[in-house]
């Protein structure tokens, strides 16, 4: 599905969150709660665990995804209560995500150790059949189980996705330096600029392009000074950090 051109206003609406973040139900391992300013979404952001965290932060970085929506729908979950009448709660899935050329995915974030209960069984029998009946997929995912590394450039990243002062500036002299050379390192491509800009002024543009993904790396490697960047193309690997594909209930690593 092309969702490019398309105007998010109803579904803005439609898939505000149901709920607000918070530590009820965690007797045993209180959450860890917080938010971030998404540039993708022009909006704050809220997650209450680090797995959460972690996946909004890749949904961030994937070049192909065009929008999610947090806490998006509430799934309601019949039950007889203990007169043996019909019932039900409702659940609220983590997040709802439109990548190019998919079909709408509803995804829940778990513990990569968690084992699945009769109710969380139940839970997730219940949204794959929602999911079905309006055209998505749905998975259960566990960020927290990816490589370390790739972990480890998702932060990193993160903190440069936001253009700063003077970004406007560079960032047309860095894309085309970069053209011409084809691939460079990080340092190396920071350092041509000397005499016109300070290699330290340069770095965060370069960053800040990786992130964004108009500058490809390899993140199944630690992102560095060292690290060999190229101007992404159509002839690029199209994810630029994780896919949770089709049928898959892990996570899937990509070179950018």
């Amino acid at each position: 599905m092309d969702w490019s051109n398309k105007s998010w206003e109803k579904e803005d609406a439609a898939y505000a969150p149901k709920r607000k973040v918070g530590n009820r139900g965690s007797q045993q391992r209180p959450h860890v709660i917080g938010s971030f300013y998404s540039p993708k979404m022009k909006r704050v952001v809220e997650y209450e665990s680090l797995g959460e965290y972690l996946f909004y932060s890749l949904l961030e970085l994937d070049n192909q995804t065009v929008r999610y929506y947090v806490q998006p729908v509430e799934v309601p979950i019949p039950y007889l209560d203990k007169h043996g009448k019909p019932r039900h709660w409702t659940h609220v899935p983590d997040v709802l995500v439109f990548r190019q050329q998919y079909e709408p995915h509803l995804y829940q974030v778990k513990e990569p150790s968690a084992v699945p209960s009769e109710k969380d069984q139940r839970v997730d029998a219940y949204c794959r059949k929602y999911a079905h009946q309006r055209g998505w997929a749905y998975n259960v995912v566990h960020p927290k189980s990816i490589p370390s590394v790739v972990a480890r450039n998702a932060k990193l990243l993160m903190g440069f996705l936001r253009p700063r002062m003077g970004f406007e500036t560079l960032i047309p002299e860095v894309v085309s330096r970069l053209a011409f050379l084809r691939t460079s390192t990080i340092e190396e491509l920071s350092r041509s600029f000397q005499g016109k800009a300070h290699p330290w002024q340069v770095l965060p543009v370069i960053y800040h392009l990786i992130a964004k993904g108009t500058f490809v790396a390899d993140i199944n490697e630690e992102i560095n000074e060292f690290s060999e960047v190229m101007v992404r193309s159509a002839q690029s690997i199209r994810a630029n950090y994780l896919t949770w594909e089709e049928g898959q209930h892990g996570p899937k690593s990509t070179q950018g």
